[in-house]
């Protein structure tokens, strides 16, 4: 049973044609909708939390230059956090132990709840945050400091600063398709620290599944579904992060490297039997929620965003 959706990525003008569409779409009464992009906007978040059923989710990028440089707190609250990791993030290769990687980490984390506590403090209602992403870095055999590196930013986005009373927050965590395969690989310490900490840190893990629109859809759906039935044959941890997989995808008419989508240039019928076969497949499998990336370019019209919308809802709705 779908217990969730997650939109995500959208430029802040096209925000009320998708909270439209939403409205518009026979979503079920009680299903809760997680909504964000990059960064937290104030305005945003007041918009989706007058949706019934909204919940803001902002999106914070681990590379994101403005929250690498330098911590940024109000003159309130900077005199009560250590000084000790206040300047820029060093890249990954300065960093030399597990402890640096793991500190440095979690001040990127904390510095992604700085900026939702400041939100929160100008009026906006946030219920959750996403991180974009664990790469496909993190699943080769030399991952291990930078799975180290993002172990610490989940913390820090778990936790926050307490010293500044930040509560924990879970939030979705967006992993690559090519990262997916890292819930095969055989547990060392170091990993179990990493499933670990992403568990208690995610309330959602997003597999990036972002097929072509070709071929059989349910064939499709299930081949890529790998991911979720990775972690749900893995150990207790591992299967505790399955029952938790949100199958990420995309509308299809942003057609770029990596997105998939209607890359035959299929009519608006075509595509729409294909995208109501595949969730429905996907939302049969046993996923916590189903998720769309990217309303921008082709994604941002109300009509595409009505069929994708209408295609979540018959899912979710468990309807054929």
């Amino acid at each position: 049973m779908v217990r969730l959706l997650l939109l995500t990525y959208f430029d802040p003008g096209d925000l009320p044609v998708l909270l439209t569409q939403v409205r518009r779409a026979a979503l079920p009464p009680s299903l809760p909708v997680f909504v964000g992009s990059y960064g937290a906007n104030v305005d945003a978040a007041n918009e989706v939390s007058a949706l019934a059923n909204g919940r803001y989710a902002p999106m914070f990028q681990l590379a994101e230059p403005w929250y690498r440089e330098k911590r940024r707190l109000s003159p309130e609250e900077d005199p009560l956090v250590p000084k000790r990791y206040a300047g820029a993030i060093p890249v990954l290769a300065q960093l030399q132990t597990t402890r640096d990687r793991v500190g440095w980490g979690t001040e990127l984390g904390s510095r992604f709840r700085d900026a939702l506590r400041a939100a929160g403090d100008a009026g906006a209602s946030i219920a959750s945050w996403q991180l974009d992403e664990i790469g496909p870095a993190c699943a080769r055999p030399t991952g291990g400091p930078l799975r180290e590196f993002v172990r610490g930013v989940l913390n820090g986005l778990l936790l926050g600063r307490p010293i500044l009373r930040d509560t924990e927050l879970s939030g979705f965590v967006w992993v690559a398709h090519s990262a997916l395969a890292l819930a095969r690989q055989p547990v060392t310490p170091e990993l179990s620290s990493f499933w670990q900490t992403l568990d208690s840190a995610a309330l959602g893990y997003v597999g990036e599944e972002y097929p072509p629109f070709e071929g059989d859809a349910r064939a499709a759906a299930r081949a890529q579904a790998s991911g979720q039935r990775a972690l749900a044959e893995g150990g207790p941890v591992r299967r505790a992060l399955a029952l938790k997989y949100v199958a990420g995808m995309t509308p299809g008419y942003h057609l770029v490297s990596g997105l998939g989508g209607n890359v035959h240039h299929w009519t608006r019928p075509q595509v729409n039997s294909w995208r109501a076969t595949y969730v429905r497949e996907r939302a049969s499998s046993g996923v916590m929620g189903l998720g769309e990336f990217d309303f921008r370019s082709g994604n941002a019209s109300a009509t595409v965003m009505h069929d994708t919308l209408s295609a979540l809802a018959a899912a979710a709705s468990g309807k054929t």
